[in-house]
């Protein structure tokens, strides 16, 4: 026996796959984040050397700010990026639990700062949030309603 659905189910469907698929992206990205940021753990590790570690007297050591800037710089971009992380791993559960909305679509910009892949998750976030029909989604779980079935299944007839 076939089943149909209707032009609503079927969208409503598509953008239930999308919302699942969308947090799994910002979850990696998060996770490329948190490598990148791993980075600024050399400079400051040559910071920390050039800034402390005495050298021998023949030749003229660094002075010791250009140690202390190295150091500042790897700081500063470990936490940039750390946050980065942090903010598109938390991207992932809203989006997941339908819930700030706005703030998703603000991460979808910064994401897209992110070439190649942030670009391309950053523009599928657009894409699907700003649908009138996941607009409904959100608007639904904030109301604290539950989805509906999505089809119906042809086994409970």
């Amino acid at each position: 026996m076939a089943v149909l659905i209707t032009e609503l189910d079927r969208q409503t469907i598509i953008d239930e796959e999308h919302l699942r698929l969308l947090p799994v992206m910002y979850w990696i990205l998060g996770g490329l984040d948190i490598f990148i940021s791993l980075y600024g753990l050399f400079y400051i590790a040559m910071g920390v050397v050039f800034a402390m570690v005495p050298f021998d007297s023949a030749s003229e050591p660094p002075p010791a700010f250009l140690g202390w800037f190295f150091v500042a710089i790897g700081l500063g971009f470990t936490l940039m990026f750390g946050a980065s992380a942090a903010l598109k791993i938390a991207t992932g559960f809203w989006i997941r639990k339908r819930r700030r909305r706005t703030a998703s679509l603000v991460m979808a910009g910064i994401s897209c700062l992110s070439m190649p892949f942030g670009t391309m998750v950053g523009v599928l976030t657009f894409i699907v949030l700003l649908r009138p029909s996941v607009e409904a989604l959100y608007a639904g779980a904030a109301a604290g309603e539950s989805p509906a079935p999505v089809a119906d299944d042809p086994t409970s007839a």
